[in-house]
């Protein structure tokens, strides 16, 4: 019967150690999930000094935004002919000449959305992508030039009149 009451007393005080330890070990996980966790959100990820561009591309100023100029032609457009329209695209002041795309969207005022044309604009230089296309009908056109380059995108719209 002695036996049996050192295992009784002993009893209470081994629970009291099993729940120290996991206590103890309670805390050390925590402990090492929140330095896991602190490794993890330190250093930006990994990404500095790219700009979050393609490797091999530099820094590419994501702070200033692409400014695209639209220059319709001088002439009256007629009906029947060809006319270039030209988008400038810069970016504080100097001309983009790596535009991921350029896009001119381009239909008669009035057209359902299906009647939409798109038409990828000709790449020149200093900054210059210009649409080559004939209007075979009189009106009024919309144009939008959608310009994507360097992580933004800008879509001026201007209206252009065939006689």
């Amino acid at each position: 019967m002695n036996a049996h009451k050192q295992e009784n007393s002993a009893g209470p005080s081994g629970l009291k150690l099993t729940f120290r330890r996991r206590r103890f070990g309670t805390a050390v996980l925590l402990l090492v999930l929140t330095a896991a966790l602190a490794g993890c959100g330190s250093g930006g990820g990994g990404h500095e000094g790219h700009g979050g561009q393609g490797a091999g591309q530099g820094t590419i100023d994501t702070l200033n935004p692409i400014m695209a100029k639209v220059k319709l032609p001088a002439e009256p457009v007629k009906q029947g002919t060809e006319a270039a329209v030209e988008v400038t695209v810069t970016q504080d002041g100097k001309p983009v000449d790596d535009a991921d795309e350029v896009l001119f969207e381009v239909w008669k005022e009035g057209a359902p959305d299906d009647k939409h044309e798109k038409i990828k604009g000709t790449h020149g230089k200093d900054g210059l992508y210009t649409l080559k296309k004939k209007f075979d009908e009189p009106g009024t056109y919309l144009i939008i030039s959608h310009v994507t380059a360097r992580t933004m995108h800008t879509m001026p719209q201007v209206k252009l009149q065939v006689e």
